[in-house]
């Protein structure tokens, strides 16, 4: 099975690829030798190339159909896994990723790129069954029904050994430790208190409330 896996960074793939790994025995095809390849995890699809943040990201691929999206392979992927958190929690770690990594100031807000990749995304899963979208809260909520819902859309088989378990969230690539104040951190949205009302407004006044709904979302009440 050839599977690719996509979603902005502070998403949840590198914990959606190790398990795979653990669960099914599975690597993903994409790649990170070039981040502007559309094999790279976080490779911007979307129309509006000016709100790429980082220049190693940057590309001049415009595709309108989804024909034109995997005329992009020359392996044609089985199915391409699309992850997602709350856009409120992923804002929060997103600009903090940001800052890390010392991006240029954006001359946007972030959640207009979240608008845009999810966005481009949902447009093209009208067209195709091959894209399926996952949750990062669901995996921490009932990771099984999760991953069964996965398993009867994609045919999944897991491993023989299923017994040594998933990966444990306590410690993926690119995270911090993680605990259970963490995984409630998520569940219970303790991420908006963290969130001034100004930044809430902004964050409402900018969201797509198309791409929140489709993905599963809603949109924060004003505090």
């Amino acid at each position: 099975m050839i599977l690719l896996h996509f979603g902005l960074q502070r998403s949840g793939t590198n914990y959606l690829e190790a398990l795979f790994k653990s669960m099914y025995g599975l690597r993903f095809s994409n790649s990170n030798a070039d981040r502007k390849s559309p094999l790279q995890k976080h490779f911007r699809l979307y129309d509006n190339k000016d709100v790429v943040p980082e220049p190693q990201y940057r590309n001049d691929i415009v595709i309108k159909s989804f024909d034109q999206f995997e005329a992009l392979f020359v392996a044609k992927p089985d199915f391409y896994i699309v992850i997602s958190k709350d856009p409120y929690s992923w804002y929060l770690s997103y600009t903090a990723w940001a800052e890390k990594c010392r991006w240029p100031a954006p001359r946007h807000h972030y959640i207009e790129e979240y608008n845009l990749f999810y966005g481009k995304f949902l447009d093209l899963a009208t067209q195709t069954d091959k894209i399926v979208f996952v949750r990062y809260a669901d995996l921490l909520a009932d990771r099984e029904a999760t991953l069964v819902g996965l398993e009867q859309r994609m045919g999944l088989k897991r491993k023989v050994r299923r017994f040594l378990g998933a990966p444990s969230l306590h410690r993926v690539p690119q995270s911090a430790e993680f605990s259970d104040q963490q995984r409630d951190y998520y569940l219970e949205k303790r991420y908006l208190t963290k969130l001034s009302k100004p930044a809430v407004d902004q964050l409402n006044d900018r969201l797509d409330p198309q791409v929140v709904r489709l993905l599963g979302y809603e949109i924060a009440p004003a505090t």
